[in-house]
């Protein structure tokens, strides 16, 4: 019988599954006893027996779910244990048949009951569950089903059978309490006075809907590991012949296979009345306790040590993160969870089990390969790591218990050189076959081995799981129909949990997301990539992989504003038109100032317009307009040669070349101005004061062009302003503001008439800049451009919604939507356009900018980087929490390589004094993970700036090589000196410094349990698992304890005991 309940998300995500293919090959009948043994185990997994010897298992209708099964069924029949990966390298009878019996004298492995004395300790697998759940306690872990039943339900013979299975399975009796800081398995008697839970929702108004709440909420309530129980069943009656079964229990005590093996053996009991006897069920040869003995007995010394080896070898260098689009940022791991959905349809499946058999690959293997290329696609990553599950039970004695045996292998897949779609399918094959050649290693323990950065928002080697999961059926058992139902959806275990499921041919995909950081749209755009990259795959799969178009952007582009007349009338007489040092200046005397420098310049002249604080600079660049010739700003000190600025004349009004002291009485006096985007997009008024205080000449022109289409009055800052803009912005009652990323974390306000900024947003990090303009200037619109040209006008434009977060935001403001008359596109380097999602170099016409970015599903643009760059390894984060530092008016973040090869990072601030930069280094010990704290960090007077407005690295000064060999730092405090003696006794080494971290000197995760028991014991503080790994050093679990003694202490007393620590630059 098909299993009736379908597992929630990775719940029931445990074993690699392929959907059915068709029958393919002679009939040979079976020629030896192993080939008719063989032979008689397909018939019966798979239901047909019209099948021979040289017939392929996936081309029969089996699949990885079944694979498993085969091989306990032979090692069951035969005595024989194989590989799974032999079976998928001989799919065949005869094949299979021969591997069987190469390794008939082996002697089989059989798991055996524990010693009566033996330590009740959990397996690697549940070890690693618990120690998740301590990280992030919730019901991520919550497996939950439910099946509709119709007809006759007899609740006592429904409920008999549950009592049944749960004294038959020790596991679903079991719960997890801690001796020491260490869990350990207790298997409690079942109470006499169990009954099963019923509900009645028959008078509801909709009982459906009552019926529904009530099931989630059983899914969604989380369990306590300790106390227990872990297992949770309710009927739910609508009405008499309508009822729902809603089973929930905790993944530590079972996975998608106990799920079916529970409701195979609720049915057979359920048939039999509920008697056991006449079930027919076999004896349990063991329980699970036994089996997590036997596991830790049989995984030492050498066996692990060979089996971590490959995995070693395997993740050398593998990327640490997935540079996918986040909508939001993320403080802590996932909490909440989302869903969607897509599917192919029967004739597109049957192409794909077409392609499949051709290329001698599983129809999972092909999934992997479509979704690894959509998350190369999507991050400019090509180096891909996929978590995929397997069962875990290739031991005699595992396939009839209720348990949690489940590993996820990571598994690497290699994308870059000119691959093929058929020769990415042999890749991935040939990595997947080592991958399960190797699955005995748990994966906890290849991350501990593997000393693998721990960081509490993401989980360690993959973010994205990949599973095919089973297709329940519906069942009839005693005139009763059992039909499955969709579970709801339940916080996200991972980032990305891909789920395939087949059903009536048709192949359905379903995406489960961490709704934390990734929003629905885009998910969306990502599954249907997968989907359309199937299609084309299965139909062409010769071509190269940089030649799949996936579907292209459908959103309507943003239509850029229709420019103004080229001249509009003159305000009324007397309107300040410009505000500059030397006094003010009407639109009159700035129209005939135009008009006589338009008269002055040479013909079919391209003019560099030198920049001067002064209205005649103004008037200048109008007097370019109205002679209708090409302009750019050039610097009043720049040594660059003519040619290389691209202008052949050169005008600057204070030079003495043109006079405007006497401004003839004659001419028009308008002011000729070409519409900007900024008067039509943000509809600046003529009681507006703007200034243009930001250096880029693209921004200045900008500026201008804004200020006079709309009447309003241009304020020019003085060189003397410098960085003093928040007097001069608040003293003239500036209402519009253009400035630069440094110049906008210079304010600090009050600016009450300030309502606008326009910011350079062409490549800095800003997002944490929002909340300081809108504390400095409640109510303040914020606006980014990015790359403003030389007409003023930018080539896309995004302004932050007022409900903006810092806690939920991206990392950066996105680059918004295009404004240039020439429409953005996103190209790969072959020339092919991007899809949603894909990242890309950013070009708008011939005009190529360098960076890359995604456009998102409503058409806005995202910077990711410059092209060239290292996109799995971005601390954006860092940056952002030293700017949101007080006092700090500029940060910037760089990269250097240690002596152990270890990317460590460097921090720069100014606007602090240089001792202040150890308290600077402790306030982000607390904040931030271990890897994205500066490993240096420096006190600089300024962060100058390159000719681009790129920060000067070069300008910036390095750490000495005492420094960067990261030299012992003895503790400074008792507190410290403390805390290094626990690490030196739990972790059996000499000397530990403060920052030394606790995972580095090969502490794992089940000896960080321990030590948050020590520090508990003598510190009084309790301290989370999560918490640790946030903190691993000795520097920061002393400055957290400080932080939680601090309820207990006064201000001064803890003031006190800060300053004593040191450390930074």
């Amino acid at each position: 019988m098909a299993p009736p309940f379908q597992a929630q998300a990775i719940a029931g995500s445990d074993v690699t599954g392929d959907t059915p293919a068709r029958k393919t090959g002679p009939t040979v009948p079976p020629r030896n006893p192993y080939e008719e043994a063989v032979v008689a185990i397909w018939s019966d997994l798979l239901g047909r027996s019209d099948f021979g010897v040289h017939d392929d298992f996936f081309g029969l209708g089996g699949h990885s779910l079944l694979a498993p099964k085969v091989v306990a069924r032979i090692r069951k029949t035969l005595g024989v244990a194989i590989p799974v990966k032999d079976f998928f390298e001989s799919p065949t009878a005869a094949g299979l048949a021969a591997t069987v019996a190469a390794q008939a004298a082996a002697e089989p492995r059989v798991v055996t009951p524990r010693p009566p004395d033996a330590a009740p300790v959990l397996s690697f697998d549940q070890q690693r569950l618990w120690l998740e759940n301590q990280l992030l306690p919730g019901a991520a872990y919550n497996i939950h089903g439910r099946r509709r039943l119709t007809g006759p339900v007899d609740v006592p013979a429904l409920e008999a059978s549950i009592r049944a299975i749960l004294l038959r399975h020790e596991a679903l009796r079991t719960r997890f309490p801690t001796v020491d800081g260490t869990a350990v398995q207790v298997v409690d008697d079942l109470e006499d006075t169990w009954r099963l839970r019923v509900e009645d929702v028959v008078g509801e108004t909709d009982p459906s809907d009552a019926a529904r709440r009530l099931a989630d909420e059983q899914a969604s309530t989380p369990f306590d590991l300790a106390t227990g129980p872990l297992f949770r069943c309710m009927l739910i009656r609508l009405d008499d012949t309508t009822h729902i079964l809603a089973v929930t229990m905790h993944h530590i005590v079972s996975d998608a296979w106990s799920i079916g093996l529970f409701v195979r053996e609720l049915l057979a009991l359920y048939e039999a009345g509920g008697d056991v006897e006449q079930a027919g069920l076999p004896p349990l040869p063991v329980q699970y306790r036994d089996y997590a003995v036997w596991q830790r007995d049989y995984l030492a010394g050498e066996t692990i040590d060979r089996e971590v080896n490959y995995w070693r070898r395997h993740l050398d260098g593998a990327p640490t993160a997935l540079n996918l689009p986040a909508a939001h940022r993320q403080a802590v791991a996932r909490q909440s969870g989302g869903r969607v959905h897509a599917a192919l349809s029967a004739s597109e499946t049957a192409a794909l089990h077409v392609l499949c058999r051709k290329h001698g690959v599983s129809p999972f293997m092909a999934l992997l390969a479509a979704l690894s290329t959509v998350l190369s696609r999507w991050s400019g990553q090509r180096d891909i790591v996929v978590g995929v599950p397997i069962a875990g039970r290739s031991d005699a004695g595992t396939d009839l218990l209720v348990g949690f045996f489940v590993n996820t292998l990571p598994i690497r897949v290699d994308l870059t050189g000119d691959l093929t779609f058929a020769g990415l399918l042999q890749r991935v094959r040939q990595v997947c076959l080592d991958g399960y050649a190797h699955a005995e290693a748990p994966v906890d323990v290849v991350v501990e081995q593997l000393q693998v950065v721990r960081d509490p928002r993401r989980t360690p080697l993959f973010e994205v799981i990949l599973n095919v999961i089973g297709s329940p059926e519906v069942e009839q058992v005693n005139g009763v129909s059992i039909e499955p139902m969709e579970a709801p959806t339940l916080p996200s275990k991972f980032d990305l949990v891909c789920n395939a499921q087949e059903n009536d041919g048709i192949l359905r995909l379903h995406l489960d997301f961490n709704a934390d950081r990734f929003d629905a749209p885009m998910m969306q755009v990502l599954l249907s990539h997968v989907q359309s990259l199937l299609r084309a795959t299965a139909a062409d799969p010769a071509k190269a992989l940089v030649d799949y178009r996936l579907e292209p952007f459908a959103g309507e582009p943003v239509p850029a504003p229709a420019p103004l007349a080229a001249h509009r009338p003159a305000p009324p007489a007397g309107r300040i038109a410009v505000v500059d040092a030397a006094g003010e200046w009407t639109y009159e005397w700035v129209g005939r100032a135009a008009d006589l420098i338009a008269g002055r310049l040479p013909e079919a002249a391209t003019v560099g317009v030198v920049r001067r604080p002064v209205a005649g600079f103004v008037a200048a660049v109008l007097g370019c307009v109205r002679a209708g010739l090409p302009y750019s700003v050039i610097e009043a000190d720049s040594e660059v040669p003519l040619h290389y600025l691209g202008v052949s004349a050169v005008l600057d009004v204070e030079d003495g070349s043109i006079d405007l002291s006497e401004l003839p009485s004659t001419g028009s006096g308008d002011v000729p101005v070409v519409g900007d985007w900024a008067q039509h997009r943000y509809g600046f008024a003529a009681d507006d004061r703007i200034a243009p205080l930001c250096p880029r000449p693209g921004l200045l022109v900008s500026a201008i062009t804004s200020a006079l289409a709309s009447g309003a009055t241009l304020y020019l800052p003085s060189a003397s302003v410098g960085g003093d803009s928040d007097a001069w912005l608040h003293a003239h009652g500036i209402t519009v503001a253009y400035l630069s990323p440094a110049q906008l974390r210079a304010l600090r306000g009050p600016l009450p008439a300030l309502r606008q900024v326009i910011v350079d947003n062409s490549g800095d990090v800003i997002s944490h800049d929002v909340d300081l303009v809108r504390r400095a200037a409640p109510g303040c619109r914020f606006v980014g451009v990015y790359r403003v040209g030389r007409d003023g006008r930018p080539l896309a434009v995004h302004e932050v919604p007022e409900d903006w977060q810092l806690s939920t935001a991206p990392l950066r403001v996105p680059l918004g939507v295009e404004l240039s008359e020439e429409p953005a596109e996103l190209l790969h380097p072959i020339g092919q356009a991007a899809a949603v999602g894909e990242v890309a170099e950013l070009r708008f016409g011939d005009y190529r900018t360098g960076d890359l970015a995604r456009r998102w599903h409503d058409g806005t643009l995202e910077f990711v980087g410059r092209l060239g760059a290292n996109l799995s390894f971005d601390p954006l984060e860092t940056l952002a929490a030293l700017r949101d530092v007080p006092d700090v008016v500029d940060a910037v973040v760089t990269e250097l390589v240690d002596a152990e090869d270890r990317v460590v990072l460097v921090g720069y601030v100014t606007g602090v004094a240089p001792e202040q930069a150890a308290g600077i280094r402790r306030g982000l010990v607390l904040r931030l993970p271990e890897h994205l704290i500066p490993r240096h960090l420096f006190v600089v007077d300024t962060l100058d700036r390159a000719p681009d407005g790129d920060y000067d690295l070069a300008t910036l000064p390095e750490p000495d090589g005492d420094e960067t060999a990261d030299s012992y730092v003895a503790p400074r405090t008792p507190l410290e000196r403390r805390l290094g003696e626990i690490f030196e006794e739990l972790l059996e080494v000499e000397r530990v410094g403060i920052y030394d971290t606790f995972f580095e000197l090969n502490g794992f995760s089940l000896l960080a349990t321990t030590l948050t028991a020590r520090i508990r014991d003598e510190f009084n503080v309790e301290l989370s698992l999560r918490e640790i790994f946030g903190a691993p050093t000795v520097e920061s679990l002393a400055l957290l304890i400080l932080s939680r003694q601090s309820e207990l202490s006064d201000d001064e007393e803890l003031e006190a005991i800060l300053n004593e620590i040191g450390g930074g630059h």
